[in-house]
């Protein structure tokens, strides 16, 4: 294996599948994202029907299937560079280290960025690709088990020392959203980039969507060993089978978790703390099992012929995912927060879904739009010449 070539390779090849995929989990990510009032929602939350709907299919599956997308596209990357015998670890290091960056600067702007967590997250990866895919899979299988919350229930159920104290992110994000009221742009900035940053890490950590994104990454990495988006008709018989078990999963997990929601608080113990880890545990497996239900369905749908070519609209978006997810806030913070037009106190739940539906239609208009002329999209482009130290990345087409 050569060291790490300075030229960038030629304009890659699109799996139509996994663009299609990837605009999907986008325009999730986009209707959460105003259903919550781009976080401002936590302030002074509304559950209405509708919300709780659109939470149910999207709200951490979304980002869950982003996530998937990640380790597909860590194999691809890799993969491709091997086969030119280049040993691309240290630049695919350097590529995390760039999306951290831009990660960190869309957080000041925008608190619930989570391209600054995949760059971290991101980079476990690169420690575990020389395993082969059972060794994956089990290491998956542990960390999307949440075995963490095993021991608070058990420490929590037992009172041992400081087992009942109430997460740190519970304080710290109702400080944060406090302060976001009162904030002005450049007071948000600052806010975001101190005390908001590791609100965000601790909810990270505690409620566990760290392990569970690790978890992600590497199922994403063995799919793609196995070809499972690229050559998706080979798997048919055994993808309507684990459709099948994820449904059932999704109606288990669901059916336990309201009959563990109707409770009282004290069940298990007095404060209530080993109920809520329990919550979060069968929360946790919910999410995991409906993010599986809609990428399985997806593909199943985008395989007939009919529905493929309504899926594929969405395809552009998922080319230049990077550029989207990032437009969303850039456009969305400032119409609900307080130093803007403060839609988070009048617009409620039907008119912010509305407006979001709109919003991404207008970004697939966009996607098509930017996809006919240009090989990527802006920031994309940016990523890249940055990754590979030039400029002559092919940009315009």
């Amino acid at each position: 294996m050569t060291a790490p070539s300075l030229n960038p390779p030629a304009v890659p090849q699109r799996v139509e599948l996994v663009d299609a995929l990837r605009g999907f989990a986008l325009m999730g990510i986009c209707l959460v994202h105003f259903m919550e009032y781009f976080e401002l929602y936590w302030i002074n939350q509304d559950p209405t029907p509708l919300h709780n709907f659109i939470f149910f299919l999207f709200a951490g599956k979304a980002y869950a299937i982003f996530a998937l997308m990640f380790g597909l596209s860590f194999f691809i990357i890799m993969d491709k560079q091997a086969k030119r015998g280049v040993n691309f670890s240290y630049r695919f290091a350097w590529r995390l280290v760039i999306l951290l960056a831009i990660g960190y600067i869309h957080t000041l702007y925008y608190l619930g960025d989570i391209l600054s967590v995949l760059g971290v997250i991101g980079l476990s990866l690169l420690f575990v690709q020389g395993l082969s895919n059972r060794r994956l899979i089990a290491i998956a299988m542990l960390c999307l088990l949440q075995l963490p919350f095993y021991y608070q229930f058990f420490a929590a159920l037992n009172n041992l020392t400081s087992a009942n104290d109430n997460p740190a992110f519970f304080s710290l994000f109702g400080n944060v959203y406090t302060a976001i009221e009162k904030a002005s742009l450049t007071e948000l900035l600052v806010l975001n980039g101190s005390d908001g940053l590791y609100a965000k890490w601790m909810f990270f950590v505690e409620s566990g969507r760290g392990l569970q994104l690790i978890g992600l990454f590497l199922i994403g990495l063995v799919l793609g060993r196995m070809g499972f988006f690229t050559q998706a008709d080979k798997f048919e018989r055994s993808r309507i089978k684990a459709l099948g078990i994820a449904l059932l999963a999704t109606i288990i997990f669901y059916s336990l978790n309201k009959y563990l929601a109707q409770l009282p608080a004290n069940f298990f113990q007095e404060t209530g703390m080993a109920k809520w880890y329990l919550q979060q545990l069968l929360d946790s497996y919910l999410s995991t099992a409906i993010m599986a239900s809609l990428v399985l369905l997806f593909i199943q749908l985008h395989l007939w012929q009919r529905s493929g070519k309504l899926l594929n609209l969405l395809a552009p978006c998922g080319r230049i995912s990077l550029s989207i997810y990032l437009i969303q806030s850039l456009v969305g913070v400032p119409l609900f927060y307080p130093y803007g037009l403060g839609w988070y106190k009048t617009i409620g739940q039907t008119n912010s879904l509305l407006a979001g539906i709109i919003f991404y239609t207008l970004l697939i208009l966009l996607a098509h739009w930017w996809v006919k002329r240009f090989y990527y999209g802006p920031v994309e482009w940016l990523w890249r010449s940055a990754t590979y130290l030039t400029t002559g990345v092919p940009f315009k087409r």
